[in-house]
């Protein structure tokens, strides 16, 4: 075989290959099925959830751990919370206004919120977890970002408005589930020394139903709950 042939005879077994090739790999795959938009998701059933500890409280303004925060957060709410994109959004609060020098910050409350016990929530609650938080006798971990404010106002029943001495970047998530109390539960009374913090009363999506130590807590989904239903009973 000279030259020219064996190189014909190389190019034509190369088409060959990549022709068995080809074929072999152009099997059709089957289409993904198309979700059935109709579809409704379903109520009831349980979440069940490890925790690295038992809580020590369920106040957040008290947790000082992350096995009392996880369960606290589940049982209150704050005036603004990060959504999934970490973007700032309202929970509590309707709106707020916030003035071109970023010293005060004026929040429209949501109208209609009721504590569990079916008490409404108001703008007199925010003034009475600020003022909580800020007392030398609280024992909490977060009063710094508080002591920032140099005024607090209850403008009217759904109005609350801080006014800080200067300027301070995490003013307004500072506004969070840390700070809001029932008033007419604990006003007058040493929160530290009450069973508030083993039975809380919130405006979160779940409602405490027991906590035996060292076992287990209970929470309860809640029909009516801000800001939308869940798909869980507990």
């Amino acid at each position: 075989m000279n030259k020219a042939h064996k190189n014909l005879f190389f190019l034509y077994l190369i088409l060959a290959l990549s022709i068995i090739f080809t074929g072999s790999s152009g099997l059709t795959s089957q289409p993904a099925p198309v979700p059935d938009e109709t579809a409704q998701p379903a109520y009831g059933d349980a979440l069940i959830a490890g925790s690295i500890g038992e809580p020590s409280v369920l106040v957040p303004m008290l947790a000082g751990d992350s096995a009392s925060h996880d369960v606290a957060g589940l049982v209150f709410n704050g005036l603004v919370k990060y959504d999934t994109d970490l973007s700032v959004i309202g929970e509590l609060a309707e709106s707020w206004n916030i003035s071109p020098d970023g010293l005060v910050i004026t929040f429209n409350l949501k109208k209609g919120v009721r504590w569990t016990d079916g008490v409404e929530f108001t703008a007199d609650d925010v003034m009475f977890g600020y003022k909580t938080i800020i007392d030398e006798k609280t024992p909490t971990p977060y009063k710094e970002d508080y002591l920032q404010v140099k005024k607090a106002e209850v403008l009217d029943r759904y109005t609350f408005r801080v006014t800080y001495g200067k300027p301070f970047a995490p003013a307004l998530t500072t506004w969070g589930n840390l700070v809001v109390l029932p008033k007419h539960l604990l006003e007058g009374k040493d929160i530290t020394k009450t069973d508030f913090t083993r039975r809380p009363v919130g405006t979160g999506m779940y409602i405490l139903n027991k906590w035996t130590s060292g076992q287990e807590v209970l929470l309860d989904s809640l029909i009516q709950k801000l800001p939308s239903s869940s798909h869980l009973c507990n």
